[in-house]
């Protein structure tokens, strides 16, 4: 199957778009070099990103799980694409953040070629010009609309981890969101083995509710403490298990209150009667040896979030779930 995936031109701030570079990735491995990125993610590639000089900074994460996912960036025909559209070359069009780049739009439509878009932005803005063009998925989806799906986040099967690490050493996870003081970590290993080393890590709504650390705490087998998820609308996240993450937060949610609340909560998240009921707690113990103990379930449930994950949040079956929709 052809397909032209004409990927994000970033913004001013970053060079890439999260939504966009997973789901190229999930249909090269499913469709491998006849998937064509334009004009080429070449931050995604093992090959091509040493050649390139660059802010990380500019890459939204550091790049972490999305680095070294493709290789041989110079194998893919990217030569005469508006001449190809023109023909229809490709099985198929996929925008893959469409409000950040619409190239070729005009042929793409003007020649009947089968297009799709795809809107990761944080935002619940649906761009209505494309709509009846083709089908749109939107990341942050609040109703049910004509020709528009939803949509989320998943992660390469390569980088789950595989067994779960059944003698953490952190109770909780030491980068807290939204606590830039935690953000101390400089490569893709050292932060996954943070998480890996944690029974539980905190995640929350950022701009939008569908977020990649989710997944990444989720694929290391580590178990999310998810502020508020029960207030999550039904078509966002549709893919992460949200009633079960609700669950685990009600029966682990305690474990927060033996750590310095303006540590680890928000102002939101945070009142009087909270800061007061956490006090006496504070100073207990954090042996993760005897929560363990304490907690026999808890490896059986990380065992469990593992399993989900490698079953349910890969993206091969993000790029499946898109490619069927577009059939029907």
């Amino acid at each position: 199957m052809k397909i032209l995936f004409i990927h994000s031109e970033g913004n001013h701030a970053h060079i890439n778009d999260f939504m966009s570079d997973l789901l190229l990735h999930g249909l090269r491995k499913l469709h491998g070099p006849e998937v064509i990125d334009y004009p080429g993610c070449w931050y995604m590639y093992s090959d091509e990103i040493l050649k390139r000089k660059y802010d990380i900074n500019k890459i939204w994460g550091k790049g972490f799980t999305i680095n070294n996912t493709l290789n041989n960036f110079n194998s893919i025909d990217r030569t005469d694409i508006k001449k190809k559209i023109q023909s229809n070359f490709f099985d198929l069009v996929i925008y893959g953040s469409i409000r950040r780049s619409n190239l070729f739009i005009d042929d793409v439509i003007k020649y009947n070629n089968k297009v799709l878009f795809v809107d990761g932005e944080d935002d619940n803005i649906i761009d209505e010009r494309y709509i009846k063009s083709g089908l749109y998925f939107k990341r942050e989806l609040l109703e049910n609309k004509h020709n528009v799906l939803p949509i989320s986040f998943a992660v390469p099967r390569e980088k789950i981890l595989e067994n779960i690490n059944e003698k953490p050493t952190n109770l909780l996870a030491p980068l807290v969101p939204g606590r830039l003081s935690t953000y101390i970590y400089d490569d893709e290993k050292t932060y996954y083995d943070m998480y890996s080393n944690s029974i539980f890590a905190i995640t929350n709504k950022k701009l939008g509710w569908d977020c990649l650390r989710h997944y990444e705490i989720l694929m290391n087998g580590c178990i999310p403490l998810f502020f508020n998820i029960e207030d999550c609308p039904k078509l966002i996240l549709k893919t992460l298990p949200k009633e079960r993450l609700s669950e685990i937060y009600s029966s682990f949610h305690n474990i927060l209150s033996l750590y310095f609340p303006f540590k680890i909560y928000k102002k939101k998240f945070l009142s009087i009667k909270k800061i007061f009921s956490y006090i006496p707690n504070m100073f207990k113990n954090k042996s993760t040896f005897t929560f363990l103990k304490e907690n026999s379930n808890v490896l059986e449930i990380k065992n469990e979030l593992l399993n989900f994950t490698k079953q349910n949040l890969t993206t091969e079956i993000l790029a499946k779930y898109v490619l069927n929709k577009q059939k029907l």
